[in-house]
């Protein structure tokens, strides 16, 4: 096959998995594969159990995920996954905890974050992975945050889903400015995780204590669109660009963290035990689980 077919079938590869449809589609989809609506941490289990579980004499499980490029750790990732991941995707309080990889150098930390950063990336290209999120959305927010808290336990129950997390403020502006409140008209697409592209994957690395700005986390106000908008507040005036926000949906690598300064640890405890964190004027943003 020649390099002209490859990429058209690269191509034709690529718009079979594109999607969008109103929100009433997201909901069909939904009630057919509940298993779109998980949280992070599930989605991510999910991922290494798909590639199987492999249970020795001594009872101790070995996950073929990390087989390739991980040799010789088989009791720290059967911890890893069964005390983390597989806890945190029965909803149990670990979920509330930040994963912190410690360890020599070469001990093989880097490695598993990128190995779950490249899986999430194929993952989410499967059937079995496959995301959606409100198109346009800053944030590639989770659908069913647009359902009314008052509608949401009938909503939960006849689905079979967890609803958790509030719209962010642009999509908040957006579901009135443009959808006239009218929910079902939204227009949601499916996802696709890409570290690349800044979706739903993101690195953090501190630099200099003295220059570092918050804003690298949590986004920041766009001067230059206040004598358009009027106000700081308007989230159409806010750059919601940060790696919190971009992260949103997936996985964060918070590199050193141990060497950022406080304000910064601030807002990842916000988000690991809240499920949301502070951005500029707004009222806190909801972040659906994001795994750090």
């Amino acid at each position: 096959m020649d390099i002209v077919n490859r990429l058209s079938a690269y191509r034709a590869r690529e718009e079979e998995l594109s999607f969008e449809g109103t929100f009433l589609d997201y909901l069909e989809i939904v009630r057919r594969e509940p298993s779109v609506a998980v949280s992070a941490h599930t989605r991510i289990y999910q991922m290494i159990a798909a590639s199987g579980i492999v249970e020795d004499e001594s009872g101790h499980k070995r996950y073929p995920f990390f087989d390739d490029d991980i040799f010789g750790l088989h009791l720290a990732l059967e911890r890893l996954v069964e005390e983390y991941f597989h806890s945190a995707a029965k909803r149990l309080d670990v979920r509330k905890r930040i994963l912190l990889l410690m360890g020599p150098v070469s001990g093989g930390k880097s490695t598993i974050v990128t190995l779950l950063k490249r899986g999430l990336e194929r993952y989410s290209r499967t059937p079995e992975g496959a995301l959606y999120g409100i198109k346009g959305c800053p944030m590639h927010e989770e659908p069913l945050h647009l359902v009314p808290l008052e509608l949401r336990p009938e909503i939960e129950r006849e689905l079979g889903v967890r609803i958790e997390g509030n719209l962010c403020p642009s999509c908040r502006l957006r579901l009135q400015s443009e959808f006239d409140g009218r929910i079902e008209d939204v227009i949601v697409e499916r996802i696709l995780l890409s570290e690349d592209e800044r979706v739903g994957i993101g690195t953090f690395s501190p630099s200099d204590p003295k220059s570092q700005d918050i804003a690298d986390l949590t986004g920041s106000i766009d001067f230059s669109t206040i004598s358009e908008y009027g106000s700081e507040s308007d989230p159409r005036a806010y750059r919601f660009d940060g790696e919190l926000n971009k992260a949103n949906r997936g996985l964060m690598e918070f590199q050193e963290m141990l060497k950022c300064d406080e304000k910064f640890l601030w807002h990842l405890l916000s988000l690991t035990q809240e499920g949301n964190f502070k951005a500029g004027r707004f009222a806190l943003i909801s972040a659906d689980e994001v795994v750090v």
